[in-house]
């Protein structure tokens, strides 16, 4: 049964919240503000406008529907300032999975499209807990996405960073429906393991293996063109997208004609 109830007449907040909480796999109600609450609805949202008009104990608003989620999802799991430490782990690869946990609960699960979406979520996460003291857990898999997102977080966080061994962290699971799933199950494994603190700076190198895989993922996107190994190098370091790779390819191609 939902705990949450958004109640809001503002279109663009209901249609954010919404969006943010399916994104978590959340469930919610969504109540007219003439309704009843009913007695198993724990934390209502609602716009920082709109909140007067509730007579409800537990009301979270807020500008931000991002924020708001954030603060009912807190209040749910009964996160305060006597709670332990806060626990990021991070599933590395392609699109990374993220969770957050305190005293082994989970408190919030992300899902990015890329290794570089991982500095504003967890910026986010340092934000949404301020003051309370933060653990960053990495799995040792996803090849040069890995160095990629520790190279983002040594650049611009001083947080401790520990290195996880990601095995038996990831299920067996099968079909495109269930990436997203199996990252993010294996990021909560990864922030409950033992983890050591990684100590060296971390230098973006890629291997030959990831240069030839990107340069075949050039010919599916492309329809058959190869990108040059220099371009395949600046996409597996995060410099430029792989999509951006293939377009100046054919820009190269077509002044050498």
């Amino acid at each position: 049964m939902n705990e949450i109830a958004l109640i809001t007449d503002n279109p663009l907040f209901y249609y954010e919240a919404a969006k943010e909480l399916k994104s978590r796999g959340m469930g919610f109600s969504t109540l007219e503000f003439s309704e009843e609450i009913p007695q198993f609805i724990t934390v209502v949202l609602t716009s920082e406008q709109e909140k007067d008009r509730i007579d409800f104990q537990n009301v979270v608003s807020g500008k931000d529907a991002r924020a708001v989620v954030n603060e009912a999802v807190k209040f749910i799991a009964g996160v305060n300032d006597s709670c332990g430490e806060i626990i990021i782990g991070i599933d590395p690869g392609l699109k990374p999975g993220i969770a957050v946990l305190t005293e082994n609960r989970i408190v919030d699960i992300y899902h990015q499209n890329s290794p570089e979406d991982t500095l504003e979520t967890v910026r986010e996460i340092i934000s949404t807990y301020n003051g309370r003291n933060v653990r960053i857990k990495v799995g040792t898999g996803g090849g040069v996405y890995r160095l990629r997102i520790l190279r983002l977080l040594q650049e611009n966080f001083d947080i401790q960073i520990e290195m996880v061994d990601e095995s038996s962290t990831t299920p067996n699971t099968k079909g495109k429906k269930a990436e997203a799933t199996k990252d993010i199950i294996a990021a909560i494994n990864i922030a409950l393991k033992q983890g050591k603190i990684l100590k060296r700076k971390i230098e973006i190198i890629p291997k030959k293996g990831e240069i030839k895989n990107l340069q075949k993922k050039s010919r599916k996107l492309s329809g058959n063109i190869t990108i040059s190994k220099e371009l395949a190098e600046d996409a597996a370091r995060g410099k430029i997208s792989l999509e951006e790779a293939v377009k100046r390819h054919k820009i190269q191609l077509s002044s050498d004609k």
